[in-house]
């Protein structure tokens, strides 16, 4: 298996953006919006032919601060290295050469196999949901 590894921004269309996502977080996902939130960040995909396996997102400023919102691989393509190998190809195209990001629980060790060592901790705020008044 020869994976390829693409960072041009025609490389990746939402709908198979969406459709690997469906895969790992499984949703009702809006193309339109995928398509902005896709074009404010770089992207780095994996493919197998032409078969989505892996993708990883890097927002930032430019200058001072990088993060990756998701990495994704294919549960079919996991244990191979290809979401290693998105996150050295992140921090090789992240301005400033620093990346920070959060894991999901369980998720720890592979950063770390990737090479990343653990940080500050992070925080997650969320606004309560507004509901409609029906008066």
């Amino acid at each position: 298996m020869q994976i390829d590894y693409r960072d041009q921004p025609a490389a990746l269309t939402p709908e198979q953006f969406i459709a690997l996502a469906t895969k790992i977080w499984a949703r009702e996902y809006d193309v339109a919006a995928t398509r902005d939130a896709l074009a404010r960040t770089m992207n780095i995909s994996a493919w197998d032919g032409d078969r989505l396996v892996g993708t990883v997102r890097i927002l930032t400023d430019g200058y001072f601060f990088s993060t990756v919102p998701e990495i994704m691989v294919d549960p079919d393509y996991r244990r191979q290295g290809i979401g290693a190998e998105l996150m050295r190809r992140a921090l090789a195209v992240t301005p400033g050469g620093v990346l920070f990001f959060g894991a999901q629980p369980g998720q720890e060790a592979f950063f770390e196999r990737a090479g990343f060592r653990r940080g500050l901790t992070g925080f997650v705020g969320r606004a309560p949901v507004k509901t409609l008044s029906t008066s």
